[in-house]
């Protein structure tokens, strides 16, 4: 029933514990937070601070770590002792940066030569086998109604009229905000050497939770009405025919089944559709794992390609500075013809590492105006952190990403339920209506690699993935989420 609810929805429409501590980077002389500021551990595992300067620290996973250093360009760094390191609030005094001239004497190279050292030493530097990832995955929405707008509704659903769905687009929220977490092992194949249909990628999820605006009391009254009107008058087998002038497509009807405990085949058709939630939740996850780590910059297929195919871009003077106390050259990327992506290099001075990336679109993504409907994604920014790990070798340690679209449909619109197990004509009952909406939404992405380790290709085979794990909903996301994460 949630799904259904759902669509007529979108149609008319800081706490410490003893596990984390959420902290704040702010600039002493000014106050204002220092945004993607570097947060590094004594085994050389770091994180970034937000666009607000804030980042969580997980108890737990520092028990193995000596010391905590903080810093940001244009600011001293700071240290501390993790096991005495309890302040919500840290202060970086302002610096300016200056460079040993011996260092840049000895460093004297031009974009292209050290974009060539990168790839020359790729395979050394870079994680090309299978690994075991110990994930945090966030992904969180904001969805905005910039416009919506009926006209010409029709129902044979007596008690799904105007008068009903005029309460619910007026009692709709202006912003609706969602969030999913996720914490689970990750399996990934970088060669991808395996049998041939076999998975490149497995996940083990651990645990998960969401939450989601669930609305006043007078929009869940509204929508128990819809919900009630719906369990009344359509069938519980039945599914909906959605049809805009030549477009079609099926909906399932789901949660409209009042369940029987004594009834066997109820009761395994319920079970089915369960185990097919939690593996198509496991799945989603994967999926959108893997879509990260596929734009990594030493993979041939990534949008961020600008090692790769650097004959796309033209590339700034290199400057030296410092990525937490590690030397490094910055290059900053901008595409020639229609590379889609401008982007900002940290290079370790040292091995010629990629350690860090900056990317932002330079032009949209994606598109669309045709027949009524329109979408225009407008926005990709973010960054990425690659780190050593237990076997010496970069993979990715952090990746942040904000996506913003528009959609928009301005076509008329029918539901037409139908049921195939019904004598006679399977049309049951049509509502149909002319829907003008537009809808904003911004997607901001998080993951964290607290551990990666390699793993052989005998052990990646004889994991068994059987995910029953569904989120969990609360109403506000709280710190303790790490505690069983073991």
């Amino acid at each position: 029933m949630r799904n259904i609810v759902l669509i007529f929805s979108l149609i008319f429409i800081s706490k410490l514990n003893s596990q984390s501590i959420n902290v704040k980077v702010l600039d002493s002389v000014a106050g204002t937070p220092i945004p993607f500021a570097t947060i590094y551990f004594s085994s050389n595992k770091g994180i970034i601070s937000d666009e607000g300067g804030q980042f969580e620290l997980i108890l737990k996973e520092l028990q193995n770590e000596d010391s905590l250093f903080i810093s940001s360009m244009g600011f001293e760094k700071l240290s501390f002792a993790v096991e005495q390191f309890n302040d919500t609030l840290v202060y970086l005094n302002p610096k300016p940066i200056i460079l040993d001239n011996v260092i840049l004497t000895n460093k004297n190279l031009t974009s292209n030569e050290i974009l060539e050292k990168v790839r020359e030493n790729f395979e050394k530097n870079y994680e090309d086998g299978i690994t075991e990832n110990k994930i945090f995955l966030s992904r969180k929405s904001k969805s905005f109604n910039e416009k919506f707008n009926i006209s010409k509704f029709k129902s044979t659903i007596k008690e799904i009229n105007e008068g009903l769905l005029d309460s619910i687009r007026n009692n709709l929220s202006q912003e609706n905000n969602s969030g999913v977490e996720t914490l689970c092992y990750y399996y990934e194949n970088h060669k991808q050497e395996i049998e041939k249909d076999s998975i490149s990628q497995k996940i083990k999820l651990v645990k998960a939770r969401e939450t989601y605006n669930k609305g006043d009391e007078l929009l869940q009254s509204l929508n128990e009405r819809l919900n009630e009107s719906l369990k009344k008058n359509v069938k519980s087998d039945s599914y909906f025919k959605i049809r805009s002038g030549i477009f079609g497509s099926d909906l399932d009807v789901e949660g409209l089944e009042e369940v029987d405990s004594s009834d066997v085949e109820s009761m395994k058709k319920f079970q089915e559709k369960e185990t097919n939630r939690k593996q198509n939740f496991a799945s989603s996850q994967r999926n959108n794992i893997r879509n990260i780590y596929s734009d990594l910059i030493f993979r041939e297929d990534s949008d961020l390609n600008f090692i790769l195919k650097a004959n796309r871009y033209e590339f700034s003077k290199p400057e030296l500075n410092y990525l937490g106390e590690q030397l490094v050259y910055i290059i900053e990327c901008s595409p020639r013809g229609r590379a889609k992506f401008s982007g900002k290099l940290y290079i370790n001075a040292d091995d010629f590492a990629v350690m860090r990336v900056d990317f932002k679109n330079v032009r949209p993504l994606y598109k669309l105006k045709l027949l009524g409907v329109s979408i225009n994604q407008y926005l990709s920014e973010g960054k990425f952190l690659l780190s050593r790990f237990s076997n010496d070798k970069y993979n990715l340690s952090y990746f942040q990403l904000k996506f913003a679209q528009r959609f928009g449909i301005d076509r008329p619109i029918k539901l037409i339920e139908k049921n195939k197990n019904v004598k006679g004509r399977r049309k049951q009952n049509e509502i149909s209506f002319k829907l003008d909406l537009a809808v904003k939404n911004v997607f901001t992405t998080e993951l964290q690699v607290f551990e990666s380790k390699r793993i052989n290709l005998e052990t990646f085979k004889k994991i068994k993935v059987d995910n029953k794990i569904l989120p969990e909903y609360t109403e506000e996301f709280e710190t303790n989420f790490w505690e069983e994460f073991e």
